[in-house]
């Protein structure tokens, strides 16, 4: 195993959930643990980086990717097994003798006749078992098929290069076990060990259903009676699993599945938790299995226990628990305080890379313009970071520029950002332009409702606004912010979606998407949602009223929520024109109405949004002198506010020193 110091947050969790049973004791439950996160997180990474720390020590296979060629479970299942049946140091081999058998009888093109069809199938075994190797298996299956009366019918094609390796290890005595496993079950009927592979055969080609429970059942059968002598830790090597006690004790073995939102990867999932549930229904036993998937997608069934990560805490009922960031969970072994969950389903959020990981794939240090912006931009998107180091290609920044991550043709730049992001594969029927249009919605920082596109003139906006958030592009943040439902676009995509619609030069446009937004009577009603569609069709002196209008009237922690709610808006400025040209106008707009008349809080005020608007766009800066006019600002107003709550304005000026 690696050094716990150079872990991912993905392995990390693996380690902690590693521990089966003690010697001599009983398994629990093992949740099925799916690593979240959108196109270009990661995932890939993740499965492959525990992969890499259970090295030979920790039985596992290597990631399945779902995503790369279309599997029937039972298929999955039999690459898996190929997979594990490898030799691993000083451990005697798995068996997968059940499963195997399995899959012969199932591929058996057998007679009506019984007496024949026992003959055949007999034939069959016989033949594999004599001589397992690869070639030998290959030439009796091709002969097998293509004979006048064929024993073997390639149903399940893709597993017959598999069958060598899985049933290389089995003798007599396994070989006459594996038989009896099949005549014991219910779906056999009561039937002899020969009879009930014909019998399961005959039933599992009349309803792939039933072949998949049946084949699957005895893949778990296997790996539960392998387990045992595979699962301790490696002799003579120190055990990194969470093992505060130093007892002796079992390994899970770990199945890794990757992209299981893809082909049949959710089937999959349901196919192998369903026999799982069949046996421990009947014989009271967990099977040893930790199985770490990852998906780009969320699964409504999921939602029954868990709270979808595009809500807010507050709207969570009580009987839904939040789901947990990797680094958040799986300590129930070691915090009493932390339950185990029930759930058969963990889902789990993947961690944004960290500014130190951002600066490692651009070769900078971690306080170099270019990670800062890099690490705001992206948002620790590893997919997102790889771009920005093509664009920026080693070159120093100004960082008062707007435009250092755009080309000069930013409509093309977007659409090839998009494109990378695989952003409408899933809606066939929807064009990238039609996810731009929708970018005012999409973009805004509350959970604006699917029914809103019967509001404007675009049909699709309601199935653009709950794609966004299937495909986990939209997060709720752990603070409630400074309206109800409170939710975050990540912010690479929702400022590409808002460049592109800024840039386009047709209708519908950046004014009319925002004013429409604006007449949309849930805004209308809404202060801080209006002021926040003011800001982003650049009526700032207008802000700056509604801003001043709430300074002491709410609680000051609740108005640096509202501040850093509206200054999110995004603008549509010309690229080229650098902060300290959009600063000045902005503050010199302001300053065209009625001096005499204005009061100190407004002064303040007026170069406070100007400078916060500005700072919070990810895709400009960082500008370290905006960053301390912010930090400036919140401490002259600390003294002007009549309210006792001061404290928060203060750890706004520091919280603004340490943005990035």
């Amino acid at each position: 195993m690696a050094d716990p110091a150079r872990l991912t947050d993905s392995a990390s969790l693996t380690r902690r959930l590693l521990w089966n049973r003690g010697v001599g004791e009983t398994a629990g439950p093992q949740p099925v643990v799916v690593l979240l996160g959108p196109t270009g997180s990661g995932k890939t990474e993740a499965l492959a980086s525990i992969s890499r720390d259970c090295g030979s020590g920790v039985v596992h296979n290597q990631p399945l990717d779902f995503a790369r060629e279309e599997l029937t479970t039972v298929e999955a299942l039999a690459r898996i097994a190929f997979d594990l049946s490898r030799r691993w140091p000083a451990r005697k081999p798995p068996r997968f003798t059940r499963f195997a058998l399995g899959l012969i009888a199932a591929q058996a093109a057998l007679p009506d006749d019984r007496e024949q069809a026992r003959d055949k199938l007999n034939r069959a075994i016989k033949e594999f078992a004599r001589n397992p190797s690869a070639e030998r298996t290959a030439e009796i299956f091709q002969t097998l098929s293509d004979a006048a009366e064929p024993l073997l019918d390639p149903l399940l094609s893709a597993t017959a290069n598999l069958l060598p390796t899985l049933i290389r290890h089995v003798g007599r005595r396994p070989l006459s076990s594996a038989k009896r496993w099949h005549a014991d079950i219910p779906e056999a009927e009561g039937a002899g060990p020969l009879d009930a592979l014909i019998q399961l055969s005959i039933r599992g080609r009349a309803d792939p259903a039933e072949m998949t429970s049946w084949l699957t059942s005895a893949f778990l059968a296997d790996v539960r009676e392998s387990h045992p002598t595979m699962a301790k830790p490696e002799p003579k090597s120190p055990c990194a699993c969470v093992n505060p006690a130093g007892q002796p004790h079992l390994h899970n073995w770990v199945l890794l599945v990757d992209n299981v939102d893809h082909g049949r990867g959710f089937r999959f999932l349901e196919d192998l938790t369903a026999a799982r549930e069949r046996h421990l229904r009947q014989h009271e036993e967990h099977d040893p299995l930790l199985l770490v998937a990852t998906s780009g997608r969320w699964h409504p069934e999921w939602e029954s226990d868990w709270h979808p990560p595009w809500r807010s805490v507050e709207s969570k009922p009580a009987d839904v628990a939040v789901v947990p960031r990797c680094t958040a969970t799986g300590y129930w072994r070691t915090d009493p305080d932390q339950p185990r969950p029930t759930a058969t389903y963990l889902p789990v959020l993947l961690e944004p890379l960290q500014v130190e990981e951002t600066a490692r794939i651009l070769g900078t240090g971690i306080r170099a313009p270019a990670a800062r912006l890099a690490q705001r931009a992206s948002g620790g998107l590893p997919q997102a970071v790889r771009t920005i180091k093509d664009l920026l290609d080693g070159r120093q920044l100004d960082q008062r520029r707007r435009d250092s991550l755009w080309p000069e043709d930013t409509t093309r730049a977007c659409r090839e950002r998009l494109d990378d992001l695989r952003l409408s594969h899933r809606l066939l029927d929807v064009d990238i332009e039609e996810f731009v249009t929708a970018a005012a919605w999409a973009t805004a920082p509350w959970l604006v409702p699917a029914e809103s596109g019967s509001r404007v003139s675009q049909p699709k906006i309601g199935r653009i606004l709950t794609e966004l958030r299937s495909a986990l592009w939209v997060i709720a943040p752990e603070r409630r912010g400074g309206t109800e439902d409170h939710t975050v676009l990540h912010p690479w995509i929702a400022r590409t979606l808002l460049a592109a619609l800024a840039a386009r030069t047709s209708e519908p446009s950046y004014d009319a998407q925002f004013r429409a937004m604006l007449d949309d009577s849930t805004v209308r009603r809404d202060p801080e949602r209006r002021a926040y569609c003011l800001l982003a069709l650049g009526e700032f002196a207008e802000v700056v009223d509604m801003l001043e209008e709430r300074f002491d009237r709410i609680p000051n922690q609740d108005w640096v929520d509202l501040l850093a709610l509206v200054t999110s808006a995004p603008d549509n400025k010309p690229l080229h024109l650098d902060h300290d040209a959009l600063y000045q106008a902005l503050v010199g707009e302001d300053l065209r109405g009625d001096v005499d008349d204005r009061s100190a809080v407004r002064n303040v005020l007026a170069r406070l949004v100007a400078a916060a608007w500005l700072v919070a766009n990810p895709l400009a800066g960082p500008d370290d002198e905006l960053k301390r006019l912010v930090a400036q600002c919140f401490r002259e107003l600390a003294p002007l506010s009549r309210r006792s709550d001061v404290a928060a304005l203060h750890e706004a000026a520091r919280q603004a020193e340490r943005l990035f």
